[in-house]
């Protein structure tokens, strides 16, 4: 069963944009499991070069063209003792991406801090053996040298735990195991058991435990993490609003993911609506945008009520990026005054972090996301833009068209 909903599709760059696809069509084994490529076989195939995507020159208006990228094809690097070559397979494209371009991200770089689905060609690293599909940071390229001893690239260390889990001192470098990558997708893998899900997970975890009784309001609902914590708070039995930018994605949240109510947080009447659609207040809110709809929102919440707060992407929309970042410097997540002061009068229990602090329990993580899948409680959506040579047009997407769910790169 599919539902199309991306304008995209008919440009032909993305071959599930916009499709919701149900958890039992996308169990098929990824190829190649598990099939060691080393040694002199290894290097008689091997490519002697790789592409890479660099950010070429600086945005003007904070506008995002393909003026910003350029290709390059680079010699295959070495592969010293301690370190291993990968394959990317699918690289995550996040709402952030564009904040970071002349920042972290320099003139003549890549980003290299997107999450990304890899397969290990050659390995002289104890932690990583040829053949291993793995979870880690990487640029926009085909294939990169990383390491075990990498730490991770725009967070601090990783705690003991995490790294005794692991096998790295990288909160996202770690080998999935082969269960999981025989049950689903690498486009799953990185959307459901990446960032994305781990994050809703931990978050109606923390939040939790989310009753049949609770009034829950589930803001960012068409993007990767919102999708998946409206449609955990559906598995628990709980009341759930979501919100879209315009009616029509106010639809898709019902349609969709199934969520009670879809409110569009552009209406004029939103706060009306908002009252309507919570006669007895507000128990649990999931925040990933900020901004004024936040403030709505908190207005209504009860005392004593639950409050999760990751992301702004309020502030990474915004035409003026930086600014808006920059106005809520201090402040976890964008986070208002107001809403501080209403959180701080009502009681409400704030729970805002990222979700590395967690990775340490992330394998009972994916032991319960994958039963939500099997289950069809929960499903994965996500937008994957087919062949390297289309992954700028991939990310400007991200802010031209606003695509559902997760926005994914697919090389190989």
């Amino acid at each position: 069963m599919t539902i199309d909903t991306s304008s995209l599709s008919r440009r032909g760059l993305i071959r599930t944009a916009g499709k919701v696809t149900a958890a039992a069509a996308l169990t098929a084994p990824f190829r190649g499991v598990g099939v060691g490529v080393g040694g002199v076989a290894w290097a008689a195939s091997s490519p002697k070069t790789y592409r890479k995507w660099i950010y070429a020159k600086p945005m003007a208006d904070n506008k995002l063209t393909l003026d910003q990228f350029k290709m390059v094809e680079e010699p295959m690097p070495d592969v010293p003792q301690g370190k291993c070559l990968i394959e990317v397979k699918v690289l995550n494209i996040h709402s952030g991406t564009r904040s970071r371009l002349g920042g972290q991200t320099k003139l003549g770089d890549t980003d290299k801090s997107n999450y990304a689905c890899a397969r290990v060609i050659k390995s002289r690293d104890k932690s990583f053996k040829e053949g291993d599909i793995i979870a880690c940071q990487a640029g926009w390229q085909t294939h990169q040298v990383i390491s075990s001893e990498d730490e991770s690239i725009g967070y601090g260390p990783a705690n003991e735990m995490t790294i005794a889990l692991n096998g790295t001192k990288s909160h996202w470098n770690y080998v999935f195991r082969p269960q999981m990558v025989k049950m689903w997708s690498p486009e799953i893998l990185m959307d459901v058991f990446g960032t994305s899900g781990t994050t809703a997970y931990f978050g109606m975890r923390e939040c939790g435990p989310i009753m049949p009784t609770d009034q829950v309001a589930v803001a960012g609902t068409t993007g990767s993490v919102g999708a998946l914590a409206a449609q955990l708070v559906k598995a628990r039995g709980a009341y759930c609003v979501g919100f879209g930018g315009g009616p029509e994605r106010a639809k898709w949240c019902v349609d969709t993911l199934g969520v009670d109510k879809g409110l569009d947080y552009r209406a004029k009447d939103l706060d009306a609506q908002l009252k309507a659609a919570f006669p007895k207040g507000i128990d649990v809110y999931s925040d990933g945008v900020g901004g004024s709809l936040s403030e709505s929102i908190a207005k209504l919440m009860n005392p004593n009520s639950r409050y999760f707060s990751y992301g702004t992407a309020a502030a990474y929309y915004d035409e003026n990026p930086a600014q808006v970042v920059g106005r809520n410097a201090g402040r976890l997540f964008g986070m208002s005054d107001s809403v501080e002061k209403i959180i701080k009068e009502k009681n409400i229990k704030l729970e805002a972090w990222i979700v590395h602090v967690f990775y340490y329990d992330r394998l009972k993580c994916e032991d319960d996301l994958s039963h939500l899948l099997l289950n069809k409680q929960i499903k994965s959506i996500n937008n994957v833009v087919e062949g390297f040579e289309n992954a700028p047009k991939g990310i400007i997407s991200q802010y031209t068209d606003n695509p559902y769910g997760k926005l994914q790169l697919k090389f190989a």
